[in-house]
């Protein structure tokens, strides 16, 4: 092993950073944290591949590759970076790579291949032995991937899935393991506190210590390709870095935070839904009405027409409904997404900006309703015009937002205005977000989407986790909610939601009553609470489906109002920091195992742990090292069984936590209606704090700072200033006189 820095050739240390390189080994030395990129091994080659598409579904086949590893490296030392020119056994030029320290925690590699033919480039690193792999994008059945191998290409994630990654005879419908609609390039490495990202929007294959123990390998189907080693004191700063270095993102309106309903079959329903969420006294800040521009009963559901536009015939008086949804305190969200359906005027006005085939001819195949079908072009300015046209148009309705669906159908062999469809396909959710995102520029707007790749969550304000079926089912149901949303927040997603009831009932029942109160609970102690009526809308069960549902629905929603100033601060943390608002227990808790997929972290300080069984009457529950507190009753709870009635989830919070909650509950976000708003509420703060509690900053930049300990409660008026009760002492530092009440818990 040569230490570069102190060979002849005068190569010194960048930063903390050194770089050993054994004839065709490299590794990336850290001062303080040691080898984090240990004996690794790039091979450049090429690969030819058999690829079906169909229904949103891809099936490959790469049976011709052939790899080159690099044997040999010439280093010469730039003083910022390293060049190292590659060489095979033969001493024929492979391709440069240059190796640059970025800071004290980042390190980018880029490769370029000599042969510019060159479509497979490999990096292979050392597997330690036992380490737990995570992140790799939103997967349903599992956060934590070793011993896996499988690729990252946005899909149709399946309607069903397998328990493996080999393709089902019916691939084209049901699932495989690992199919997404969200993967990410993104490998964390939480033993070691570091991760690789391949800075591509190429299909990758990781192997993850599957084929060889000793290996972990990254196959990336593109000849030039960039990684960039990751580096932290603790996980959690890991994913933060990688959230941040995904762009910078904005803080959503408060709005965005308050729940939202589903309502559709015209302004029937919809004044129905907000009849009965105002007069239960539920909160409630959103409508969504995705059949906006048509639907039809179809025999797998009730699904949406292929048009671009307001379906005057369904919604005649949508302006005046507009109106009074703004009055009710709500704003309206509409359905967008990017297929042209052959037929439908938006294929009459948008068929030259369709995708093409090799004849130039639209490219055409069977779209999600079984229809002939096509997606616009949107490397194509003018067909971005286009779509926005379309979106202004939802805007001049009355509509403040949008679920931005799909993205994940780009063929490869599709011809594009722009770039290649290989190397586009997984680029596509992006460019379908930066529309929606031009398009609400300016706007008191928003939106929503279920595919994505690096980059999404600058772009992306709220991301949902797909159709999941209407079950408890294990595959592809309920109980995958938790591992889909902390795969994505391994890759600093910070915001999502889910669909409270599910979505898809091809093979299993509709959503029952049971279902939908499990469901609805963790929806309270999630980011983004939201239902949805699922494919077979008349008989899956609703929000309102029984007064017990609707006082359970109005219960939750006013629960998770009530968590509204913790929330918020957790969403600008999201923002400034890269801080997902949802963690994986491991993250904050020293010894818990990386693979549990049984609860997750409202930040640091709830604890959820959703019951997933059907049927169950009790739950288990494996609180971390420490003490604990139930959220519910503030009474100290521990390890064990607990009891689990219909209308209960377990939450519970760790010592040192501080939340603060609104005392006076909104029933909307939103100012300048009818109702009493948001303002009302932020005049009044309850702030738990639990045993020896620590900090916590609100979106307001108000700081809560906690010292010492005890238990009692004492309300005092204040801007910034001290409330002490029992022996512990809450500072609070902020520019908004208001009435606050601490309730110290020990």
């Amino acid at each position: 092993m040569i230490l570069l820095f102190l060979a002849c050739r005068g190569t010194e240390p960048i930063g903390p950073w050194s770089l050993e390189v054994d004839e065709g080994a490299l590794s990336l030395v850290h001062e303080q944290r040691g080898a984090l990129l240990d004996e690794a091994h790039i091979s450049t080659g090429h690969g030819e591949a058999d690829v079906e598409f169909a229904v949103g579904s891809f099936r490959f086949e790469d049976d011709d590759r052939q790899l080159n590893p690099v044997a040999a490296y010439d280093v010469r030392d730039l003083g910022h970076s390293w060049l190292l020119t590659a060489e095979d056994a033969d001493g024929d030029g492979l391709g440069q790579l240059v190796v640059s320290p970025v800071d004290n925690n980042a390190v980018s590699l880029s490769w370029v291949p000599q042969d510019a033919t060159s479509n497979r480039t490999q990096l292979s690193v050392a597997c330690v032995a036992g380490e737990p792999l995570m992140g790799l994008g939103s997967h349903a059945q599992d956060v934590e991937h070793r011993g896996e191998a499988f690729a990252l290409w946005t899909s149709e994630p399946g309607v069903g899935k397998t328990f493996d990654d080999d393709y089902p005879s019916d691939w084209f419908l049901t699932g495989t393991r690992h199919a997404t609609s969200f993967p990410m390039p993104w490998l964390l490495r939480p033993d070691s506190h570091s991760g690789l990202l391949v800075d591509t929007t190429a299909r990758v294959e990781v192997d993850l210590c599957a084929s060889d123990a000793d290996r972990i390998e990254l196959t990336t189907w593109d000849g030039p390709v960039g990684w960039a080693l990751v580096s932290a004191d603790s996980t959690l700063e890991v994913i933060e870095q990688v959230g941040r270095a995904q762009g910078a993102r904005e803080l959503p309106e408060p709005w965005v935070f308050a729940p939202w309903n589903d309502a559709v079959r015209g302004p029937d329903r919809v004044r129905e839904v907000v009849a009965a969420i105002r007069e239960s006294g539920a909160a409630g800040t959103v409508i969504w009405s995705e059949d906006w521009k048509g639907a039809a009963d179809k025999p797998t559901g009730y699904h949406l027409t292929g048009e671009w536009a307001l379906d005057e015939e369904l919604y005649p008086d949508a302006d005046e409904l507009a109106d009074e949804l703004a009055l009710a305190g709500f704003q309206w969200f509409a359905y967008f997404s990017p297929f042209l359906e052959v037929g439908t005027d938006a294929w009459a006005e948008a068929e030259p900006y369709a995708i093409r085939d090799a004849d130039g001819e639209p490219y055409l195949f069977t779209g999600a309703q079984f229809e002939d079908a096509s997606l616009i072009d949107l490397t194509d300015p003018d067909a971005q015009a286009w779509v926005r046209e379309k979106m202004d148009g939802a805007l001049e309705v009355g509509f403040s937002g949008w679920m931005a669906d799909f993205a994940e159908w780009l063929p490869t062999d599709a011809v594009l205005a722009s770039g290649d469809a290989w190397t586009m396909h997984n680029a596509y959710p992006l460019l379908w977000q930066d529309v929606s995102e031009t398009a609400l520029a300016g706007v008191d707007g928003s939106f929503f989407v279920r595919s994505g790749w690096l980059g999404t969550p600058s772009r992306a304000p709220v991301v949902w986790l797909g159709d999941q079926r209407t079950s408890f089912d294990a595959d592809d149901g309920f109980p995958t909610v938790v591992p889909l949303a902390l795969g994505l927040a391994a890759g600093g997603v910070g915001t999502i939601t889910h669909d409270i009831g599910g979505y898809s009932s091809v093979g299993n029942d509709p959503t029952t009553e049971e279902l939908w109160f499990r469901w609805a609970a963790l929806g309270a102690y999630s980011p983004v609470m939201r239902t949805h009526h699922g494919a077979l809308e008349a008989e899956n069960f609703q929000f309102d489906g029984s007064d017990e549902s609707l006082e359970f629905w109005a219960r939750m929603t006013r629960e998770h109002m009530r968590l509204f100033p913790y929330r918020y601060g957790l969403a600008a943390r999201a923002v400034e920091v890269g801080t997902p608002m949802l963690l994986h227990p491991s993250w904050a808790f020293e010894g818990e195992d990386p693979s549990r997929i049984d609860a997750w972290l409202l930040g640091p300080s709830l604890f959820v742990v959703p019951v997933t069984t059907q049927g169950a009457t009790t739950v288990e529950v494996d609180l971390p090292e420490g003490r604990w507190w139930d959220w519910h009753t503030l009474a100290e709870a521990s390890s064990g069984t607990h009891d689990a009635a219909l209308d209960y989830i377990p939450v519970f919070v760790p010592e040192g936590a501080v939340i603060p909650t609104y005392d006076v509950i909104p029933e909307t976000m939103l100012n300048g209606t009818e109702l009493p708003d948001e303002r009302a509420a932020d005049l009044h703060r309850v702030v738990y704090v639990f045993g020896a509690g620590t900090t916590f900053t609100e979106a307001d930049g108000t700081v809560y700072t906690a010292s010492g300990a005890g238990s009692g409660e004492v309300t005092d008026t204040l801007t910034s200033g001290e409330l002490s009760v029992g022996g512990l002492t809450l500072t609070v530092a902020g520019d908004a006189e208001r009435t606050y009440t601490l309730v110290a818990v020990d």
